[in-house]
């Protein structure tokens, strides 16, 4: 990507009254992510960048690849929707394969830096807010709430104590019953009980009656659902190196189970 199609500051808005040339706020949005619903928040973002009003606000789009890259990516909402069944990624629109954007850790400075291999790091100036798109682990989960809340730099959304339980179906359920709020019976299975004793854990889910659909501690409803006629993949068990809670798990809104790390 060459410097001169970086975007390098923000636009500057018309004179306010004092004769001072303002500029428009900065809102990146920042997509993508390691999480199986990297698509999903790709084409969550591409709204978000169809909708937001440019007359107001500058925009710097930032995508995450699967393998945790932080790419500048073009602004071009009409590349970020499903295509012929299939999802978008962050790799279909970054601006370049090797450059990588980073935010700034002092909570004193919030310019954004563009580096890549072989050339000088260019600053792209200023972000006001971030505007985090990311579905799942590894973004929904307070994990970017947590860096952001470190740079110091406001951010869009629940902060990281929020989105750490809602992102977690077992502990949502926990602090909604301290609450005293009516929660449906639910069943954690969590991959060391199914690997010290596979026929206990068998025979629970077994037993674990009602109508149920099947999904994962910290995933979001958008991917991987099923039905209950998959319960023979549940009955398989948590798979061998899965993390952050993408085992399987019955859930339904009555009765629910969950695997977990």
């Amino acid at each position: 990507m060459s410097s001169e199609n970086l975007p390098l500051s923000p636009e500057a808005s018309p004179e306010s009254s004092s004769g001072q040339q303002l500029r428009k706020p900065r809102v990146a949005v920042v997509f993508g992510g390691r999480s199986s619903e990297h698509g999903i928040s790709v084409v969550t973002a591409g709204a978000i960048l169809s909708a937001i009003d440019r007359t107001k606000y500058d925009v710097l789009p930032i995508g995450i690849t699967t393998d945790g890259r932080w790419a500048l990516t073009a602004d071009e909402p009409e590349r970020m929707a499903i295509t012929d069944r299939r999802m978008p990624s962050v790799a279909d629109i970054a601006e370049s394969v090797d450059g990588g954007v980073l935010l700034p850790l002092d909570p004193g400075n919030r310019e954004v830096v563009y580096s890549e291999p072989g050339s000088v790091p260019k600053v792209l100036g200023d972000v006001d807010v971030v505007f985090p798109m990311l579905h799942g682990p590894y973004g929904e989960d307070g994990t970017i709430q947590g860096l952001l809340e470190l740079s110091g730099v406001p951010y869009v959304g629940s902060g990281v104590l929020s989105s750490a339980v809602g992102q977690d179906k077992d502990y949502m359920k926990r602090v909604f019953a301290s609450f005293g709020l009516n929660v449906g019976p639910y069943l954690v299975i969590r991959p060391r009980e199914w690997r010290q004793d596979e026929a206990g854990a068998r025979q629970r889910i077994a037993e674990f009656a009602g109508e149920h659909g099947l999904a994962a501690v910290h995933q979001a409803r958008a991917r991987g659902v099923l039905g209950s006629h998959h319960e023979g993949r549940l009955l398989r068990g948590p798979r061998r190196g899965d993390r952050r809670g993408t085992a399987p798990r019955p859930q339904d809104p009555r009765r629910s189970a969950a695997a977990r790390p």
